[in-house]
């Protein structure tokens, strides 16, 4: 179990992961297994904060578990009694860290070490590494289709010329104490990466290799709202700029 968050000022290891499950107990601990090998594998010191968002199953469990056998690691768990949802931790997570960067590793285990140390390997280049997919396997026809046209979209409002937005970059942890996360749902990334443009943030890209899970649920109604509410906000900022500065 956890304790309160405590805001850290200073910056004790390279990079703060923070993975967000809900219902993850046959897969987080392959997530939490590849970061940690990729951490050695490139001698980036690190911290792993896990928040199980009020999960029906025994991914709390499980993670505790690993713990017991892995006392020595670098590992917190965080367990909420009620979803908050993954942009609301994604804030959380930042107070809670130390780390000088800062980066969501998803619960559901779809990224290879390889992906994990080629990220590690640009950290400090820029204040934010944006990953983008040169393939996506296990991806049907219409989620590529769909991933495009936001990218798009999003271009579009934004005015930027970014080629992913859902890659999970790798931020200055300071950078999202500094400007938060204002979206609450699907679209948060986004809405983020753009801000911190704005903020003349520097950035890289680098091209990687990415796994879809089955049985997606990320394409919704809620979610297709959320997804609007984040363009509009983005091209309002957009407009602000335009009219006022």
């Amino acid at each position: 179990m956890s304790s309160e968050p405590v805001n850290h000022n200073r910056s004790d290891v390279d990079i703060t992961f923070f993975i967000p499950c809900y219902n993850e107990q046959e897969n987080v601990v392959g997530a939490l297994e590849k970061v940690i090998a990729a951490c050695h594998a490139v001698g980036r010191s690190y911290e792993i904060l896990v928040f199980d968002d009020a999960s029906t199953d025994k991914t709390s469990q499980v993670v505790q578990e690993w713990q017991a056998s892995h006392s020595t690691e670098p590992v917190e768990l965080i367990s909420l009694k009620k979803n908050a949802g993954v942009a609301r931790n994604f804030v959380d997570g930042a107070f809670r860290g130390r780390g000088r960067h800062y980066r969501l590793v998803c619960g559901d285990n779809v990224e290879p070490q390889e992906t994990h140390e080629a990220l590690l390997r640009t950290l400090g280049s820029a204040d934010m590494v944006i990953p983008y997919f040169t393939e996506i396997r296990n991806r049907s026809w219409h989620r590529k289709l769909i991933s495009r046209l936001y990218t798009h979209l999003v271009n579009f409002a934004s005015g930027y010329r970014i080629r992913y937005y859902n890659g999970c970059p790798i931020y200055r942890r300071q950078d999202v104490l500094r400007y938060h996360v204002e979206s609450s749902g699907f679209g948060y990334q986004a809405e983020f990466l753009t801000r911190l443009i704005y903020e003349r943030r520097t950035y890289k890209e680098i091209p990687l290799v990415a796994c879809d899970t089955e049985g997606s649920t990320s394409i919704n109604v809620k979610n297709l709202l959320s997804v609007a509410n984040s363009v509009f906000t983005i091209a309002l900022r957009r407009l602000r700029i335009v009219l006022f500065e």
